[in-house]
C-alpha cells in the first residue's frame, strides 16, 4: 500500500522469478499448478499429524493470548508479502533489500521487490493491538507475491527482532510448519490455496487500497457492519502497486494520503476496537 535446488523437502513456490540454486545455477521456479497440489499433498498430511521432520521450535516464539471464539472477529489477509527465499552465504535466507544489496545487483534484481521488513511491521501492528490482546482477531494469513499462503495463528508471538522474523520465514517455508515452545500446537504453517477455502462464511471481505475510488471514513464504515458478522480485512504488504483480488466484496481507500500498510492497519484496529468497546 503499499532457490533453491528442488528438495522434497522444500516448497517450490510459483513464479517465473530466478534465483540461484547451491552450485550458482539459476533456478526457475514451479508453476502455481505444482505448488497447489504440494500444498494440497501437505494440507492431507497435516489432517493426519505432521511428522517431526516437518515440525520445529523456535525459541522466543511461546504461545500469546488465545482468540475469544464466541464473538465475532477480524480476520487479516496480507496480500503480496515479499518472503522470497535465496541460497546465500551457504544457506536459505530470506531476500531483504537492505542485508542482500550486493547479491542483487550482480543479479540485476530490483530491491523494491524484496521489502520483507513490510510485512514484519504490518504483523507487529496487528498482535500487539488491544483488539488481538481481547481475542478478537481470529487468524492472520500471509499470501506472498510467489502464491505461498500462510497462516498465523492470533495467539503467536512475533520475534522482536526483524533478523529473527527471517530467519523464521525462510524455516517456515522449508519445514512447512513451526510450533510453540515446548509441546504447543502449530503457530505458523503453509497451507493450501485458494485462501477462500479458509476464511469464515458469510463474512464481510473488505479490501484497502488508495486507488479505489470509493473513499470512507473508516470508524463511520465499519460502524455500519453488523456487530455479530466477521469481517475480513485485505491489505496489501508490497513496496508498490495495488492489491488485485478476485474474492473482495468492497474495495476501499480510507485516505486521500498513500498510506502503509502498517497504518492502514493500524486505522483498522482502532475503528475496530472502538466498534467493540475494546479497551
Amino acid at each position: 500500500m503499499g532457490k533453491r535446488k528442488r528438495n522434497s523437502k522444500h516448497l517450490e513456490p510459483c513464479s517465473t522469478k530466478r534465483v540461484e540454486s547451491k552450485s550458482g545455477e539459476p533456478i526457475t521456479i514451479g508453476d502455481e499448478v505444482e505448488l497447489c497440489d504440494k500444498m494440497l499433498m501437505h494440507q492431507a498430511t497435516a489432517d493426519e499429524g505432521v511428522s517431526e521432520d516437518k515440525e520445529i521450535n523456535i525459541c522466543g516464539i511461546p504461545y500469546s493470548l488465545v482468540c475469544n471464539n464466541t464473538q465475532a472477529g477480524v480476520t487479516f489477509v496480507l496480500e503480496k508479502a515479499s518472503l522470497t527465499l535465496a541460497y546465500v552465504g551457504k544457506k536459505y535466507q530470506i531476500l531483504s533489500s537492505d542485508e542482500h544489496a550486493g547479491y542483487m545487483r550482480k543479479r540485476n534484481l530490483n530491491p523494491y521487490s524484496y521489502r520483507p521488513d513490510i510485512v514484519y511491521e504490518a504483523l507487529l501492528q496487528i498482535m500487539t493491538s488491544q483488539l488481538c490482546m481481547a481475542g478478537r482477531i481470529k487468524a492472520v494469513y500471509i499470501r506472498t507475491d510467489e502464491g505461498v499462503l500462510i497462516k498465523v495463528e492470533p495467539y503467536a508471538r512475533i520475534p522482536k527482532s526483524f533478523r529473527s522474523f527471517c530467519n523464521m520465514m525462510a524455516e517456515l517455508q522449508q519445514k512447512l510448519c513451526i510450533k510453540a515452545k515446548g509441546k504447543g500446537g502449530k503457530l505458523l504453517r503453509v497451507i493450501a490455496n485458494p485462501i477462500t477455502k479458509h476464511l469464515s462464511s458469510p463474512s464481510r471481505k473488505i479490501g484497502l487500497s488508495f486507488s479505489s475510488e470509493k473513499a470512507v471514513e473508516l470508524r463511520e464504515y465499519v460502524s455500519g457492519i453488523n456487530s455479530k458478522q466477521e469481517v475480513v480485512f485485505v491489505v496489501g504488504v508490497m513496496a508498490h502497486g495495488k492489491i488485485e483480488c478476485d474474492y473482495i466484496e468492497d474495495l476501499v481507500s480510507v485516505s486521500r494520503f498513500h498510506l502503509s500498510s502498517e497504518d492502514c492497519l493500524r486505522h483498522i484496529c482502532i475503528a475496530m476496537e472502538r466498534k467493540w468497546s475494546v479497551c
